[in-house]
Formats: C-alpha cells, structure tokens, sequence
C-alpha cells in the first residue's frame, strides 16, 4: 500500500481498508471519483474542496478490490482501492481520454494560447496557472490524447537552459510554463551517502543509494525525418555542442549518429526537435534511487524538483559546481526528481470525494501501513524528457503516383420493386462492373475502394399510364411532352470496398430514372476520373395493395353509406399499405358478383395520412333501390395497382332522408336536428325501458337503469318529486339537499367561501326519525376540531360540543327524555360539573361518575345525601360523607340502643344524636366504628325515640 508520483505520468496508489468497513461506505467509493490524502488529521466534511489544494496527493480511483486474503476465517476480509495520478484526466496510458478526433492546429501561438487550445474539450482539466514562454508555436494534432500534444508542445518550446513541464494539480487544473516557475530549480536538499542532517539552508538525506550511470544512449549527431514521404520528407538535424572528447580506436572523434522519425511534426520544428533529442543523449546517464525514512515530501522537495546529488565513489561529482554544506565544500550534480514512492502511515488523514463533491471519511477504515520507507528516483532533467521519435525509423516508400484508371458498368441491371417497412413502395438495383488498369496500363496492387454516386435523371421523360394520369388533376400536370417532372436531386455517395465489383442500390423509387457514375481509389488517396454517366430506369411500381377487409354498409331508399377502416382481409385496422391511394366501391344485388367498370359506384380518397391519423374513409353511393344490395371495395395505389376485392356486404334500405319524406313520423326520426315546429299527440321519450327521460301531458319525468322514477314533475299543481341531490349552485354560498346520495336525508348551508359548512341530517329508526343540526367544524382551543350539534329523537333531546372525529361530547351539554333531565360538562371521557332531576330525585354536584373523588348532593323524598368530601377533608371516601337515619324507636326499658350505617365506611362516623322522651335528659354515644354506634341513655319507662346526623372523619 503506497503512493507513487512519476513526473509527467500517471503513477499510482493503492488504500488497503479494513475487513469491517462498512457496505455504505464501500458503495460510496464509485469508480472516477478521487481520493485525496492529507498530512495531519482533520474533518473532511469541515474543509470540503479545500483539501483538493492543501492534500499531499489528489488520485483517481480507478479499482476496487473485494476478496479473501485466506489468512482468516472471515470472508471476504481483503478490501482495497487503487488508482492513478490527476494526469490521468488528461489522456491515460493507452492514449485513452478526451482525445482531438478534428484536428487542432495552432498557428504561431505563444505557450499559453497553445496550451489552452489543446486542454480538454470536455472540461475535464481547466486552465491553472500557465506561464510566459519566449518563442512561438506551430503545429498540428489530431486523434491523439492532450497528455502527448502538450507535453510534444512542452518538449518542443524546451531548451537546455530553460526547460518547460506541466502539471495537474489536485483541484483538476492545469500549471504549465518554465520548469523554474512550477518546481524548485534552486536545490534545497542533498542526496549524499557521505553525510546527512540539516545545515543553514540545506538538508541531507540518509538512506542507501542506488546509483546508475551508462552512455548506452549517447550520440553526437541526431537526423529528425519530419512530416512528408519520399524524397518530400523534411528533416532537421544537431550536432553535439562542444565536439565530444571521445575518441574511436583510431583516435578519431566519435561519431554516434541518432536518427528519430517523427512523421507529424511540421516543417518549421524539425530543428528544434532535432535539437531536443540530440540534449538528450549528449551525456552519461546519471540516476539513482533513495530509500530513507527520514523524509517529508511536502518539507523537502517534490516531483520534478532539483536536487543535489554528491557521492564520490559513484562518480557523482560536477566539478563546474560547488556548495557548502556544513563547512565542507562539495562539488555534487543538481539532478531532477523523477519519481517518489512513499507509504501512506496514520499520521494521515485519507478522504474521498464523490461525482457530486460529497466528501466521505475514510480515515477510520485504512488499514495503516507501518513500512515509511520511502523511494526517491532522480536522473538528469534531459535523459528524461520523452522522446518524439516513436516511429520505426527506416527509409520512407517514396509517394505513389500511380492514378487507377475508370471502372466500367456492366448492363443491364437488375432490379426490383419491394415494401419497405413503412408500407411504401421503393426499388432497388444490383450493379455490377469491371476493375480497371492504372492510366498507365500497370495493374493496380494497391486498390483500396470505389466510389459510386447516384442521382434522379432530370431528362428523362417518364412515361404514363392512363390509370396513373386520372389520378391527377390538369392544373397539376406539366408540359405536354413531359406530363410528370423528375424530382430535382442531388448526387449521393457510396462506398465498396476494392475486394468486390457488384454493389446494391436500395430506397430508390419506382419508374424513375438515375444517372450512375463510378470511380477507383487506391491506399495512397489517388482517385481515377469518374465513369461515363451510365442511365436506368428503376423497377417500376408492380406491386398492388393488399386485399382489404369487408366494409359497413348502411343503406336507404336512395343512398348506400360505405364506411371503411383501412385494415387488410387479414385481420386488423388502419393497416394497408402506405402507397394507398383511393378506394373503388363496388356495388351489386349478387353477393360474389364480380367488381367491373358496370359496378363501379365512385371512388374513396384514402392515403397514408388517413392511414396513420386513423381516419376511415366514409363514402355514400345514390342509389335509389329498397331491395338487398351488396358492396366490395377494391384498394388502388399511387401508381394504379389494384388489389383483389374485398368480401361482399349487404345493406338492406331501411332508413331514407326526411327530405324524400311527404308524412314523416317519430319513428322514421334517429339522428341529426328538428327544425320544424312538432306537434305532441302522445309522448317524447328518450327509451322505452331502463334509464330514459319522457315528455308527456301528464308532465315530466326521468327514470334510472333499474326503472325506477328519479324526477317528477306534475303539470297539474308543479309538484316536484326528485330522487338524488339538489343544489342551490355550484359554489359560494348555497344550499345542497341529499349532496353524497347516502342513506341519511341530509340539507347542507355553505358559506360564500372555503368548503365548511353546517347541515340537518336524519336517521330512520324503524318507523320514526331522529333529527340532527351541525354547525361547521372548528378548533376549540385544544387543537381538537369540533361541532356545536342539536340532536333529537323520539327517546331524547340533546343539545352539545362534539367531537368532529368521533361524535364524543366535548364541553357543555344538555340532555332531555321523558324520564329524567340533566346538564352538564364532558372532555375526554371526564366528566365535570352536573345537574340532574327526576320525579323522586334532585342532583347537583361534581364528576358523579368517579368513585373515588366525585361529589354530589343527593335531594330525595326520604332522605338527603352527600357524597363526597367537606371544604379541606384529606381523605376521599367511596360511601356517604354525611349520613342520616330516619328515627330510631328503642323499647320500653332500654337503656342503649345500637345503630348501624348499614355499609362499611371508608373510615370512622361522628354521629350527632338527639333523643325525645318526657323524662329523660341524658344520653351519649358509647361506641363508633365505621359500621355502626350505640347511644346509652337511662332506663325509662317509655319507649325513647332517636334521631341522628353522622359526619365521616
């Protein structure tokens, strides 16, 4: 799992996660989205596409990798995603990407217009920073990718002493110009195997070096072949600047001559091409390779950076250089870094970005690599600008100038007419012809097509059938000699390849004539002159329509009416053929009667507009008969082909205009408008049976389907009788009786707006009916909607708040029946403050419908009672908090008498007791408890009687 940059190129990455990342997670990492890594830790979300800029390396995810790295039991526990460098926008490594398929030609552009010229046409890299480059640029691309056309633009306005790159940044813009504006040319680090730390202004790496050095590639004079072929070939040439010191085996100077071919660079950079692959390999090649772990990218340098290179025993010294490096001086080699290969650690933040910019966390989910050993490669700036001459370098084949001679058609050609699949009639030819010689006689090796163009012969007069002109009018008809013009057409083009001499001409039209011409094209684009025009007649119209289906018929005493769907014998509607033209209608008194010019009884427009819009054709013959006729169509086309005659249909008259009518009746009426005045001597009706509408002298009236009378009207006294809703009107303020039509007789008021309103509705209950008036719904303060209701019925009269959905009473109400009477308040099923009556009984009190709390005071013919509590009493009871007896008779000679309350009170009784008797005076209660009590008095010779009021503590 690592990160590597390469200076101009794609690179790669690859994140391992880990086994319990999760499935949102993972469906969120879609491919061509980018992954940005960033030093530190930090909320993505927070810094959204401000870490595209800040990020350490911004990539393209481009794989994703869902297995089992067997080492577990855990399936599919090996989970990574990998992809390449922001280069990638610009053209992959296949040449794959928003590639020039029309050429863009800069035409002595500066740096900047060229690059802009040639950045994606898509957007999918725009303009960064693009700097000044002395010179102008001129060239030409086409169908290769803009990562090669800019960095060939980049390669070619080079020099050795001001070389110019580019780069994507994170953000997908595009940095171009001088190496010295886009990377640091002035090193700030040494690579050494001599010494590492840090000094003033410079900071040495430790870590091993790779270091390799050749002159496999070394040359002293490069011959660039540029655009041309043949002796036509432009080249441009360089020599080694200043001579090379090396000598051959004789002691003469060497001579290392490069050539590079590069077919698509133009005349004007030959020269300058030339020069850049000579700096190329005008010196040894110097790189090497770093591992060290004491290394930040972001600190020290980047890709394409100089760095300084010093090792001795390596031969990497300059001696036209020199430094300072912690008081020691040095002579080392300022190189470019060309590529980094660095581990991705947890000192890392690591995010992704969707298509819709929405920023996704991954830094939980890395499985985190421990390795941070990283790789550094550097090598000399010029060994490592591309190459331009990819091309195999060899002697060009000189220009062909051999020219093919013309083809020669072979006549006649064969053709014939046929149904596209629009339904019309369209011809096609077979041509034929003979291959040519070159103009010089030789034989053509290098053929590589023909080319065949076609169009209407406008001199040709075209004959016409008789049937073909009586479909048209005079006034549309041309010159005599030449009834029919030819379209006015232009040439059209195809192709055949070289391997084959017959070709197929299709969609042309029947009966025309066209002019055909031929020519040859060999591989190098030498065309031969085109043929001698060659004129013929394509296959003319011979095939007839379809047979058509039976039509309708209706017929009178003095018209057949002939309706017509357009559909084949076959089955189907509205689908003859598209060349259709007209209908002949036949008609006969046998039914396969024969249809002849003695049947004919007119002709029906119908065409392929009726055909698509479905229009059917409806046609009335005059005929004045009453017996039993038949009628067959025939389908005719635009050219006069007939089809077979359809099967026979029979119309009988029964039916004739009211204008042949001298004493027109109501049953000879079916359709169309009454104008006349009529006279009613019985009844209008709409049917005889089922749902219909009737005008008599009884009234009016309308019935449903099942027969039953709906509306009534009398004549008589304009007593009205309806079974359905009425209304007032339509909107605003109105008066709607029976609006839903169900089974509760309903009268509904609206207001001038919205859609409340108030009603009286009534139930039947067997023979009597109950009565209800609602006000509209509204919000009684609790957020609950509610209405004001009066409700009677023969049992009760009631008048209350209720709910709107549930009917429950919510607030005050008043409750009537024969038997009793009470009033009072109820929300939510509790009830409040209450007042009753009834012909032994008198009520007033609190919530008697709870036990537990409730309180009332209870008037009745014998007694009166309390229920509840007294003032500041703590404790409810579910009995009588004041209880009295009716007199109490004790027996002649008792001294106490016991008295019990009859039930178990919730808690002990005081009772006040006052005794009548002629002698005695005193008396006390003696014993309490919360079922009875006992009252002592002296012996007397009557019979004392007691009389008691007990309050419960």
């Amino acid at each position: 799992m690592a990160v590597q940059e390469v200076l101009k190129a794609l690179g790669s990455w690859e994140i391992k996660l880990l086994p319990q990342t999760p499935r949102d997670v993972l469906d969120a990492l879609d491919y061509f989205g980018h992954v940005a890594i960033i030093p530190g830790r930090l909320d993505p979300a927070q810094y959204g596409d401000n870490l595209l800029t800040t990020a350490r390396y911004v990539g393209v995810l481009r794989t994703k990798t869902i297995g089992d790295d067997g080492r577990t039991n855990a399936p599919q526990d090996d989970l990574s995603v990998g992809g390449v460098g922001m280069a990638f926008w610009l053209g992959d490594e296949d040449g794959k990407g928003d590639v020039y398929e029309n050429a863009v030609e800069p035409a002595s552009a500066s740096f900047a217009n060229a690059v802009t010229m040639l950045l994606p046409a898509s957007g999918s890299v725009t303009a960064g920073t693009l700097y000044s480059v002395t010179g102008q640029y001129t060239g030409h691309h086409q169908y290769e990718s803009p990562r090669s056309a800019i960095t060939y633009v980049c390669d070619t306005m080079s020099t050795t002493s001001v070389p110019v790159s580019w780069r994507v940044n994170g953000n997908g813009t595009l940095d171009a110009g001088p190496d010295a504006s886009l990377f640091v040319t002035d090193p700030t680090c040494v690579i050494t195997t001599k010494d590492a730390g840090e000094d003033m202004a410079m900071r040495a790496l430790p870590g091993s070096i790779d270091v390799t050095r050749d002159v496999e590639d070394y040359s002293t004079r490069v011959v660039l072949l540029a655009e041309g072929e043949g002796t036509s070939i432009a080249t441009g040439a360089a020599d080694i600047s200043p001579a090379t010191s090396y000598k051959d085996i004789h002691g003469n100077a060497l001579t290392l001559t490069r050539l590079v071919s590069e077919s698509d660079t133009a005349t004007a950079n030959a020269e300058t091409r030339a020069q850049l692959a000579l700096s190329q390999f005008t010196s040894t090649r110097n790189a090497l390779q770093l591992s060290t772990s004491d290394y930040d990218v972001h600190g020290t340098f980047q890709v394409g950076d100089r760095v300084w290179v010093y090792d001795p025993d390596s031969g990497l010294i300059d001696t036209s250089t020199e430094i300072t490096f912690r008081g020691q001086r040095i002579n080392p080699l300022k190189l470019q870094v060309t590529e980094t290969q660095w581990a991705i650690t947890d000192q890392y933040t690591v995010a992704y970005r969707t298509a819709a910019g929405v920023w996704v966390d991954l830094t939980q989910y890395v499985e985190w690599e421990t390795d941070a050993t990283s790789t550094v490669t550097v090598g000399d700036f010029a060994r490592q600008l591309t190459s331009a001459g990819t091309e195999p370098v060899g002697s060009r084949p000189n220009a062909d100038t051999s020219t093919p001679g013309q083809p020669t058609f072979i006549e006649p050609f064969t053709g014939v007419a046929y149904l596209d699949n629009r339904g019309f009639t369209r011809a096609r030819v077979v041509l034929s012809w003979n291959a040519p010689n070159n103009i010089d006689g030789s034989t053509i090796l290098d053929g590589d097509h023909y080319e065949i163009r076609y169009a209407v012969d406008t001199d040709m007069i075209y004959p016409a059938t008789w049937a073909a002109v009586s479909q048209v009018r005079w006034q549309d008809l041309q010159i005599w000699s030449q009834p029919f013009a030819a379209p006015d057409g232009k040439w059209q083009t195809m192709v055949v390849n070289w391997d084959t001499t017959t070709a197929q001409l299709q969609d042309l039209s029947p009966g025309i004539g066209y002019d055909i011409q031929i020519r040859a094209v060999d591989k190098t684009g030498n065309t031969g002159a085109w043929s001698a025009t060659t004129t013929f007649v394509a296959s003319t119209d011979n095939i007839p329509p379809s047979t058509p289906a039976a039509p309708s018929v209706a017929g009178s005493r003095i018209a057949v009416q002939v309706t017509h769907e357009l559909g084949k014998s076959s089955g189907g509607t509205f689908n003859l053929e598209s060349d259709l033209d007209h209908l002949e209608v036949h008609v006969s008194y046998e039914p396969g009667f024969t249809p002849d010019a003695t049947t004919l009884k007119g002709k029906a427009i119908a065409n392929a507009g009726m055909i698509q819009a479905q229009i059917p054709v409806v046609f009335t013959a005059q005929i004045e008969e009453t017996s039993a006729r038949y009628v067959r169509v025939v389908a005719v086309d635009k050219t006069g082909n007939k089809s077979g005659p359809s099967d026979a249909a029979s119309a009988t008259a029964l039916l004739i205009d009211d204008a042949h009518i001298s004493d027109l009746t109501v049953s000879k009426v079916t359709a169309g408008q009454i104008v006349a005045d009529w006279v009613v001597g019985a009844r209008i009706k709409t049917a005889d049976t089922g749902a219909r509408v009737e005008l008599n002298s009884g009234g009016i009236g309308a019935w449903d389907a099942a027969g039953t009378q709906t509306v009534a009207i009398a004549g008589a006294d304009g007593s009205v009788s309806i079974v359905g809703q009425l209304k007032s009107g339509t909107s605003g303020k109105r008066i709607e009786i029976n609006p839903t039509g169900a089974l509760l007789p309903e009268i509904r008021w609206y207001p001038s707006t919205g859609t409340d309103y108030g009603y009286i509705n009534a139930v039947a209950t067997g023979a009597d009916v109950s009565l209800g008036m609602n006000s509209s719904p509204y919000d009684d303060g609790g957020g609950v909607q509610v209405t004001s209701r009066a409700y009677l019925s023969t049992a009760i009269a009631q008048l209350a708040v209720v709910r709107q959905d549930n009917q429950e009473r919510r607030g005050g109400y008043v409750h009537a029946a024969p038997g009793y009477f009470y009033s009072g308040y109820l929300r939510d099923g509790t009830d409040g403050g209450l007042f009753y009556g009834d012909p032994v009984l008198g009520r007033v009190g609190w919530n008697p419908g709870d036990s537990s709390n409730g309180q009332f005071l209870d008037f009745a013919s014998s007694r009166t009672k309390h229920v509840g509590k007294w003032a500041d009493f703590s404790t409810a009871g579910t009995t009588d908090g004041i209880w009295t007896a009716d007199e109490a008779v004790a027996a002649a000679g008792d001294t106490s008498i016991a008295l019990g309350y009859g039930a178990t009170m919730a808690s002990a009784m005081v009772p006040l007791v006052t005794l009548r008797h002629p002698t005695l005076r005193t008396w006390q209660v003696t014993a309490s408890s919360t079922t009875s009590f006992t009252v002592t008095f002296g012996t007397s010779s009557g019979s004392p009687s007691i009389s008691v009021w007990s309050y419960r503590v």
